[in-house]
């Protein structure tokens, strides 16, 4: 049996379909404190709070990032389980860090104390920026996409790079660390950054049509222009992205396409 936290969301409702044919028991957010939990295979705990913009609130933050989870590890930390794939972010490793980035690395922390002093296999994974078909409407590439279509008028800061991740590529990544009880950190990503400048031309290309931008100078404090992995430890365990930017990009324009009948 294989245990899925925040199966709802983005990336854990692309992991739950890759893990259709095992035996998966997917908890609600609000039910991760409350759940019984019973002996399991693995464990992917991908709940978060905190990495979108609307999310302001800080206890939320930390119950989602720090509480939920040592709820949970302090209810299974006995069992004799193959893994435990806890979802971090890489952010961590950012020069200026936030409510969220602070409170995934304690948690990251703390599972790293309980490895060592139970000697459990547990995996942190660290994801560079994840996209691909069903991700936050919000974010960069489907704000794009949308204005392509509805001539939505966007902000645009061309300079901040990112590593971006399709959402496939990093479920396979997910499911190869803990088949093969990874260890560790381990850090998700192609190595290859992309910059906001980039990307939108790859847009307009795929939807054959412009964006109505607007060119803005103001950045998030987080943001720079060195954000990709240099981390592949995770292809020793014979993960390797394989879908290319322009190859995630023409998906979601095609499922946006197809969402909204356009042609």
């Amino acid at each position: 049996m294989d245990y899925v936290t925040g199966s709802s969301g983005f990336i854990g409702s692309h992991l739950t379909k890759a893990l259709k044919s095992k035996d998966i028991v997917t908890i609600p957010h609000k039910d991760i404190t409350s759940f019984k939990y019973k002996p399991f295979k693995n464990f992917y705990f991908l709940s978060a709070y905190g990495n979108m913009f609307s999310h302001t609130e800080d206890e939320k933050i930390i119950q989602a990032n720090v509480l939920d989870l040592i709820h949970v590890i302090n209810q299974v930390k006995d069992f004799n389980f193959k893994s435990f794939v806890f979802m971090s972010t890489s952010s961590v490793r950012l020069k200026i860090q936030t409510m969220y980035s602070r409170t995934k690395r304690a948690s990251e922390e703390i599972l790293l104390s309980i490895m060592e002093k139970y000697k459990t296999p547990i995996c942190i994974v660290r994801p560079l920026s994840v996209t691909g078909v069903g991700e936050q409407s919000e974010h960069l590439i489907p704000t794009l996409i949308r204005s392509c279509f509805e001539g939505e008028e966007v902000d645009f800061v061309p300079w901040p790079t990112h590593d971006f991740l399709d959402v496939d590529d990093l479920v396979n990544g997910l499911i190869a660390l803990s088949e093969k009880q990874a260890r560790g950190i381990y850090e998700l990503g192609t190595g290859e950054k992309y910059s906001n400048r980039q990307v939108l031309p790859m847009v307009e290309k795929a939807t054959g049509k412009k964006a109505n931008v607007k060119q803005v100078s103001g950045l998030r404090s987080y943001d720079t222009t060195e954000w990709y992995s240099l981390n592949f430890k995770a292809r020793r365990y014979g993960w390797t992205p394989k879908k290319t930017l322009e190859d995630s990009i023409k998906e979601q324009v095609e499922a946006y396409k197809k969402e909204n009948k356009r042609k």
